[in-house]
């Protein structure tokens, strides 16, 4: 009885205390705000324009690539998961069993996999492009500045090195 109590009393807890708040992606310049499509108005430095282009590409590929192994790994899983019934036919008076499959299904969900780590790297590289951007408009140096950083990682604290 006790744990049928405890544990929803734990995932509750992990609800209320697991979630992070992500705002809006905008720019703010003198007060005002601007969207992201509107990049133009607030960046006047070539090299920052440059960095912003670069940016937006790198994210465009890395949302291409993360819906497309997103839908591919869903329906993988959804194939497997939900296509599991053993199949009974009769020929001639003889019962045979057919079981589902999924080699198709697993192809799908690691391929999936793949390009959801395809899409990865070019994420990062348009938030680093993006800080480089903002950097630069600011009139700061875009040198390599290697530091590390101590953050909250959901329910615990996590220290890295950001280079």
């Amino acid at each position: 009885m006790k744990k049928q109590i405890l544990l929803p009393i734990i995932l509750l807890s992990q609800i209320f205390f697991g979630q992070v708040t992500l705002e809006k992606n905008t720019l703010v310049k003198d007060g005002q705000t601007y969207k992201m499509s509107q990049y133009e108005q607030v960046f006047s430095n070539p090299k920052a324009l440059a960095y912003v282009k670069k940016s937006r590409n790198n994210g465009t590929f890395a949302t291409i690539f993360g819906i497309a192994g997103g839908a591919a790994v869903g329906a993988g899983l959804g194939n497997i998961i939900f296509n599991n019934k053993t199949h009974r036919q009769q020929v001639m008076g003889y019962t045979f069993e057919t079981k589902p499959d999924h080699s198709v299904a697993w192809l799908v969900t690691g391929i999936g996999a793949g390009l959801i780590a395809i899409g990865v790297p070019f994420a990062v590289s348009s938030a680093k492009n993006m800080k480089k951007a903002i950097l630069a408009e600011n009139g700061e140096s875009t040198a390599f500045q290697p530091y590390f950083k101590v953050e909250s990682a959901g329910i615990g604290f996590a220290f890295s090195y950001n280079f």
